[in-house]
């Protein structure tokens, strides 16, 4: 009985020191949070927790990769009681110009990446969307443009994969419609943010503050960057939200992990406009209800949703309102796809499935 216990102890202790895999930041030993993990397929698996600890991440995804907004990649080989630690990668974009007063409003360029992921016990879609894409937004703190801050697609390109069992096939598409997820759930914020008064007088800081069920957001100061976290989760029921607009689409999801990030270049005001964004991420986790989704899958029941957002913008115009009233109702000119050197290289799944699907395509 004695040595049953001794086994069974030594399992637990086994179990428990795999999840004491943690993230911390590079420079000042900070959690990072709400990375997602990649398995060595490319598909996003699991997230970091507010501590830097890992979410249930299975042996057989390794080797793994994380990635989280403003760090370098991160590759794990294998699972191992430690602390891992992240670089922070953090691009400039040229220094804005002193605009005339008459053109108030800024043409955001956005360069966006997409991964996304469907699975349930033998099957796997992987999905990897880039996207160019702008948006419309006020060059002026506090005046209105008189025009939304939506999203506009203005190229798209997917590489998708579908696996079952150790058979799969890849496929390629140019010019492919804007992705559901970018459309529909990661418009980025059109309201100002403002620092936490901690945090005012200092060029580096952290701030958290709690929800009802885990950290509402975190702002942070560090390496001349300004970086807001948020869990929009934090206060709904039961952590979950269910978007009526997919449920019309027949992509029902039942969300239960939806996080935003923003970075910003630091400033002395106090304040962060949609105008001074750098970069922006979005993570979610779901099950997938919808009629489209299970379909995908060819699944009777709900399949894991996960996915990751990264938009970075590349360049910046400046219109007159009428200008910009004008070019919004016109159909969005194709865009070459401008991707930053400094923007973090794919994962290596990743690579390999964008080169295996242009091959097929003979791209």
């Amino acid at each position: 009985m004695k040595r049953h216990l001794i086994i069974i102890i030594c399992l637990l202790l086994s179990v428990s020191a795999y999840a004491q895999q943690r993230v911390i930041d590079a420079t000042d030993s900070i959690p990072v949070s709400v990375a997602s993990i990649f398995d060595f397929d490319g598909n996003v698996v699991g997230y970091t927790l507010a501590d830097g600890t890992f979410s249930d991440v299975p042996e057989t995804a390794y080797p793994i990769t994380i990635r989280c907004l403003g760090y370098e990649p991160l590759v794990i080989a294998e699972p191992k009681d430690t602390v891992w630690q992240m670089k922070q990668c953090f691009y400039d974009m040229p220094e804005l110009v002193i605009v005339p007063g008459e053109r108030n409003v800024m043409k955001q360029i956005l360069y966006i990446r997409n991964y996304f992921s469907l699975c349930n016990e033998i099957d796997t879609v992987t999905h990897f969307v880039e996207e160019m894409a702008y948006r419309y937004v006020p060059a002026i703190e506090g005046e209105k443009i008189g025009i939304g801050s939506q999203i506009h697609n203005s190229n798209c390109r997917s590489f998708s994969m579908h696996k079952v069992g150790d058979l799969d096939s890849v496929a390629y598409e140019e010019n492919s419609k804007s992705f559901i997820l970018t459309s529909t759930l990661t418009n980025l914020s059109s309201k100002e943010i403002l620092v936490h008064e901690s945090l005012k007088k200092d060029s580096t800081g952290y701030y958290e503050k709690k929800g009802k069920s885990g950290l509402a957001l975190v702002q942070r100061l560090s390496n001349g960057v300004f970086t807001f976290k948020e869990d929009l989760l934090a206060d709904k029921k039961n952590h979950t939200l269910s978007p009526w607009p997919l449920k019309l689409l027949g992509f029902t999801l039942e969300i239960n992990q939806f996080y935003t990030t923003n970075a910003f270049s630091i400033n002395g005001d106090g304040k962060y406009y949609p105008k001074d964004l750098l970069e922006a991420g979005f993570m979610m986790e779901a099950e997938g209800r919808g009629k489209y989704i299970r379909k995908a899958l060819d699944s009777k029941t709900p399949v894991e949703v996960r996915a990751m957002t990264e938009i970075y913008v590349v360049d910046r115009d400046f219109l007159t309102q009428d200008e910009a009233k004008e070019e919004s109702t016109k159909e969005a000119p194709k865009m070459h796809f401008k991707i930053p050197s400094n923007v973090p290289s794919l994962n290596e799944a990743t690579r390999k499935l964008v080169e295996r699907a242009k091959a097929k395509a003979g791209k």
